[in-house]
């Protein structure tokens, strides 16, 4: 019980560190790609401005409906499969790449439905719309670790990493990581985290709630990049291996950041003339889901020709 407690401790602890650095950097970088000072009334160059803005949103109030509450559940339990190092995990099964992925899709149906709120009531055409669009462009990521689940033949995220002691699976899908990768800049294009944290579709001028509520909502928006970037350096990277001298933790923290700022800068590269969803929607659907579809069936052709028949 008490390595239990251990565990999930660390894993609150490391959440909440990199949510804080990451929420830092978010912010910080648009400033300065932008060519604007940043976080203006805040010393030591705004370092402690996530503390004082989550501070600022208690200060409005700390209501919270059982959806927003549910939603931060989710938003927490969706790190506790996912294996942050060889010992750190705390639930361990052979399909824990399917129930994180559940959990991702959950936490974007809660956070866009409460997006979707009026103080009157949902609009469900809204959150219909958003759903879709966010999970449409979040396909050719899941075709893409698909086909990562062909190659290493394990839905155990624990099993994929141990699986990349000599070569890491980048070596061989370098289309899949590259197609995931505009996958998850695509994502954070729609849900413009490191601007405003809300998405511009909605159409209307809504609410979206106020003190920890709102707290909440950007709490589940950055889990949802943060959990596609992990992602990415877990399947592609290979995770939490040592590198020569370099300590496996490290190595991970060194890979996640890297692969963050880099998504960062290209959503920022993108700028506003490719704000528009219809355009996105047409880059994914004409793009990246063929293209994530063409190397899902290379992939499966070799791992018939691999396993079955035993060509390769």
């Amino acid at each position: 019980m008490l390595i239990i407690l251990k565990k999930i401790a660390y894993i609150l602890i490391i959440v909440v560190a990199n949510l804080y650095i990451c929420s830092y950097l978010g912010a910080k970088l648009s400033a300065r790609m932008e060519l604007r000072r940043g976080y203006r009334m805040a010393r030591t160059g705004g370092i402690g401005f996530p503390a004082k803005r989550f501070l600022s949103y208690l200060a409005r109030g700390q209501e919270i409906n059982i959806w927003g509450f549910i939603l931060f559940v989710f938003s927490l339990l969706i790190w506790t499969v996912v294996p942050i190092s060889a010992d750190l995990v705390l639930i361990d099964m052979d399909a824990s790449l399917i129930v994180a992925i559940l959990f991702y899709l959950i936490i974007i149906m809660l956070n866009l439905s409460s997006q979707s709120r009026t103080r009157y009531s949902i609009v469900f055409g809204q959150m219909v719309k958003k759903i879709i669009l966010v999970t449409s462009l979040a396909i050719p990521f899941f075709f893409s670790t698909a086909s990562i689940v062909l190659l290493n033949r394990t839905l155990n995220l624990k099993e994929i990493v141990d699986l990349q002691h000599e070569y890491w699976n980048i070596a061989y899908q370098p289309l899949g990581f590259i197609i995931a990768l505009l996958s998850t800049i695509m994502v954070l294009k729609v849900l413009w985290l490191n601007r405003k944290g809300t998405l511009e579709i909605s159409g209307i001028n809504k609410r979206e709630g106020i003190g920890l509520s709102r707290a909440v909502l950007r709490f589940s928006e950055y889990s949802i990049i943060l959990f596609m970037t992990y992602m990415l350096a877990i399947l592609y990277m290979g995770g939490y291996k040592n590198l020569y001298f370099i300590r496996g933790d490290v190595m991970l923290g060194i890979k996640f950041y890297v692969l963050f700022i880099f998504i960062l800068f290209s959503e920022k590269a993108l700028g506003s003339s490719v704000s528009d969803t219809g355009l996105l929607m047409r880059i994914n659907g004409k793009f990246l889901i063929p293209l994530s579809m063409v190397n899902f069936i290379i992939t499966f052709g070799f791992f018939i020709y691999r396993n079955i028949y035993g060509f390769i």
